[in-house]
């Protein structure tokens, strides 16, 4: 029981400690990739703002941003990959703790049963000196008895010193491990604390996406309404700015076409008035040179023609100044026209005023939501470092935890050189012990011989004064042996306690040990329907190495779970013994018998009780056979109480003698078995262990 429960807890040890550096690995071949990530994440985020802000100086084009970039997609998925990675290294980290608090447990089992060994020690000593002083004779001589009792006492003390050594030992190993328990109950609390943390870190994270998404939103409907008023303002100026420019044009047609009609009609008059004129000077000179005689009777047809000329000059001027007045109209009616388009043209610089205004102010909302977009950045940047220095900080914790998971290992190797030394040491007592049973078995004989020839000396010289010592050496022998058995029955009372309150202690523990070994194996059923890559690789070398041999075609079928359809196809493999199996099993893996029997699931369980006898006896260890020991002494030692109540106190017979050396030899024999049994086993034959079966199991 106790060397299976060690080697049991060396394999999970070893098994946890490779799971962990197998996991530490891994994290450190993962732990490049977020740091890149983050970088590249950085200038995704530098790199849109940059071309906002290029974006925002021109003023022709409006600032567009896409808020809806892979960018915090990939952060989202850095994000959970980092926190799925996390919540595994504490899923992790638990495990290992649950494991480790189940060793612990097997351990203090373990340190128990060492316990309980101890006192069984101590009792099959107090029992060897009982039946010391029940053989002891009164006729050996008093230098004989002085020996054996200094040899009892120096085997006493020497017993005593080994069970406080062990009893202080047990105490250390306790000390260790509950300042193990200690440390592991500090992970817990700083593991709850980073969990926390990371909680915390997770929704301030969830918070400023939140509001990193609505700034979004809300500066994406900003850009949008700025860009539609933009394009609204263009259009109508392109509009304000044609229809003017089609007024201008039409109006200064207009007025060309008028300058011109007038400018023709002022060139029609001008040619008029010098015709007139040229008439009227022409009239002159004849007036002038016409004779005196003729004067009179020719005035009267000629200056009618003269008033014709003067009211055809009179309406020429009256036209001229009408067509003056007309152009001066058209002039003011020029002027007025160029005073509106200047009042246009002021109005429409005050509306472009009043939308560059606008477009400012759009402008200072668009840097003020940037600014803040920066800020929010830089917000993210101080969570992404604090992310780090948490998985930093897990990180440490695990090289801690590992750390402590090897001093473990090494304390646990320790403990256990130091458990096969105190065997190692049991052992060499145990052969002690013998010698000393032999020796005193010879001395017995020698003393024997010595009282008889001492009886026939007496009864030739002197029997009255022989029998007067020889009653007062009773007497005395008497007194001593009443004293002796005094002492004797109140160590056995003591003892007696001592073990009933070992034997509640234990069965405590045994319970104690039961439920979790019952959770182990609940625990373990989910496992039951795997096979190891390696024993599947292993069965197929050996397979071919024997030369298609079919025990082991045999073993791969039952271990791999063939079905009957299989099993045609191989050529109808029967099924073999128990024996055979689990001999070719240790053959394939090296494994001892019994725990491929729990592996196998009790395929050879069935066998003959000659090999199960073959089997417990090449798999019996030292421990087995102690116990076995121990348990026929005990019975033998009952008998003997049992007979010595029925009988007399008398030690001098010889059948009592006869009976000792008989139980001397009996040990003798059991002993020199003990010195060629090796210390070395992988289960234990205790016949009082109710967890036998699981622990093949687990």
């Amino acid at each position: 029981m106790m060397w299976s429960s060690i080697e049991n807890l060396k394999e999970n040890l070893n098994r946890i400690a490779f799971e962990i550096h197998e996991d530490d690995d891994e994290d450190d071949a993962h732990l490049s990739m977020p740091h890149n990530s983050g970088d590249s994440v950085d200038s995704l985020i530098v790199s849109p703002a940059n071309r906002r802000i290029s974006r925002n100086l021109s003023h022709s084009e409006s600032p567009i941003y896409n808020y809806h970039s892979p960018v915090a997609n990939g952060l989202d998925s850095a994000y959970k990959t980092e926190l799925e990675k996390y919540k595994a290294e504490i899923k992790r980290l638990k495990e290992s703790e649950a494991e480790i608090k189940a060793l612990s447990v097997n351990y203090a089992a373990l340190l128990k049963e060492k316990e309980d060994h101890i006192g069984r020690l101590s009792k099959e000593n107090s029992s060897l000196k009982q039946n010391l002083q029940t053989s002891h004779t009164p006729t050996v001589p008093r230098h004989s008895s002085k020996e054996l009792a200094d040899l009892l006492e120096e085997k006493s003390m020497s017993l005593v010193s080994m069970q406080a050594s062990y009893e202080l030992q047990i105490k250390q190993l306790g000390i260790e491990l509950d300042k193990e328990r200690c440390k592991l109950e500090n992970i817990e609390m700083k593991l709850k604390e980073e969990q926390k943390l990371s909680a915390s870190f997770q929704q301030e994270l969830r918070s400023l996406k939140v509001d990193k998404e609505k700034m979004a939103q809300e500066v994406a409907r900003i850009n949008d309404e700025m860009n539609q008023k933009v394009a609204e303002i263009q259009q109508h100026e392109l509009n304000l700015h044609n229809r003017d420019t089609k007024l201008a044009e039409k109006e200064l047609e207009d007025f060309k076409r008028v300058v011109a009609a007038l400018r023709e009609e002022n060139n029609k008059l001008k040619n008029d008035k010098d015709k007139l004129e040229a008439s009227l000077e022409a009239s002159k000179l004849l007036t002038v040179q016409a004779p005196s005689s003729g004067g009179e009777g020719q005035s009267s047809p000629v200056f009618p023609e003269k008033e014709v000329m003067e009211k055809s000059l009179q309406k020429l001027e009256n036209d001229l100044k009408e067509t003056r007045r007309e152009r001066d109209k058209a002039l003011l009616e020029l002027n007025r026209l160029k005073q509106h388009l200047l009042e246009k043209e002021s109005e429409e610089s005050e509306k472009m005023d009043e939308d560059t205004k606008v477009i400012e102010e759009l402008r200072q909302i668009c840097e003020s939501q940037h600014a803040q977009i920066l800020q929010l950045e830089k917000d993210l940047k101080q969570a992404n470092g604090s992310l780090n220095e948490v998985k930093i900080r897990t990180d440490r914790e695990l090289v801690k935890s590992k750390e402590t998971v090897d001093e473990l290992n090494r304390k646990l190797a320790s403990c256990l050189s130091t458990i096969d030394a105190k065997s190692i040491e049991v052992l060499n007592l145990q052969t002690a012990l013998g010698q000393y049973y032999a020796e005193i078995e010879a001395k017995e004989r020698l003393a024997e011989d010595l009282t008889a020839v001492k009886e026939e000396s007496a009864r030739l010289s002197a029997l009255l004064k022989d029998a007067y010592e020889r009653s007062e050496n009773l007497s005395r022998d008497k007194e001593e042996a009443l004293v002796k058995l005094s002492e004797a029955e109140k160590k056995f009372a003591d003892w007696k306690n001592r073990m009933n309150k070992l034997e509640q202690d234990n069965e405590k523990l045994r319970r104690a040990l039961e439920h979790s070994l019952t959770r182990i194996n609940r625990m373990s059923l989910d496992s039951d329907n795997y096979v190891d890559r390696r024993i599947v690789v292993k069965l197929l070398v050996t397979y071919f190495q024997r030369n298609h041999s079919k025990e082991v075609l045999d073993l791969m079928v039952r271990m791999l779970g063939f079905s009957e359809e299989d099993k045609q196809r191989l050529g109808g493999i029967g099924r073999q013994g128990g024996s055979g199996g689990k001999g070719v099993v240790r053959g394939v893996f090296g494994l001892p018998g019994r725990l491929v029997g729990g592996i196998l699931g009790g395929g050879g369980g069935g066998s003959s009780p000659t090999a199960a006898n073959m089997t417990s006896s090449d798999d019996q260890s030292f421990g087995d056979l102690w116990v076995d020991f121990l348990l026929k002494e005990t019975e033998e030692r009952e008998k003997r109480e049992a007979a010595a109540s029925n009988s007399s106190f008398s030690s001098s017979s010889p059948s009592g003698s006869f009976h000792q050396a008989a139980i001397a030899a009996e040990q003798n024999s059991s002993d020199s078995e003990f010195s060629t049994v090796p210390l070395t086993s992988a289960e234990s034959n205790y016949p009082h262990s109710q967890f036998s079966r699981p622990l093949q199991k687990y």
